[in-house]
């Protein structure tokens, strides 16, 4: 069936534009979520919510914007990272991990974004794998176990990187003027 034929079938509350969609795009949503999570049942949650939302906003999918098959991914994506934003918030990184060794003023608007800044210059120099390590440690609050598995490298491997990491982001702070 075409996306043509699914989105009209969606629009006009069809439900087997659903089961069509769900058909032709599960496989892709769960690859997109398994590319970020390690749990099947995340995994199923993800592809679920997804068509979810698909029926939701079905009366606000615009085929001149863009395909079927790409806001499918889109909402996948979104899906996976609020996915990741929960199970983050339910295991936070132990403090002594969050350390830098250097405190710094994010109470102040301005102060706040001069350390942003200096923050993400940072993080967007770290070569590859060590920005991909940073960051799903540190935003994402990945296990090392997880960290290494997507990244194809040993969880001490993982811990080097990231104490290195930490460092010169110490470093980069104290260098850029960092504001207490």
């Amino acid at each position: 069936m075409t996306d043509e034929k699914i989105t009209a079938l969606l629009r006009g509350d069809d439900e087997k534009g659903l089961t069509a969609a769900m058909s032709k795009y599960t496989r892709l949503v769960k690859s997109i979520a398994a590319a970020m999570l390690t749990n099947e049942e995340d995994i199923e949650e993800v592809a679920s919510d997804t068509f979810y939302k698909l029926w939701k906003n079905r009366r606000e999918i615009d085929l001149a914007r863009g395909s079927l098959k790409n806001y499918i991914c889109m909402i996948g994506r979104s899906c996976t990272i609020n996915k990741l934003r929960t199970l983050s918030a339910t295991e936070p990184l132990p403090d002594d991990e969050r350390d830098l060794g250097v405190e710094a003023d994010f109470s102040d608007p301005g102060a706040a974004e001069h350390n942003r800044r200096i923050i993400a210059e940072c993080i967007r120099s770290m070569p590859s794998p060590d920005r991909e390590v940073f960051i799903g440690r540190f935003y994402y609050s990945l296990t090392y176990a997880e960290i290494a598995r997507r990244c194809g490298i040993t969880e001490s491997r993982v811990e080097y990187i990231l104490h290195k990491r930490k460092r010169s982001l110490r470093e980069a702070l104290l260098k850029g003027g960092i504001l207490l």
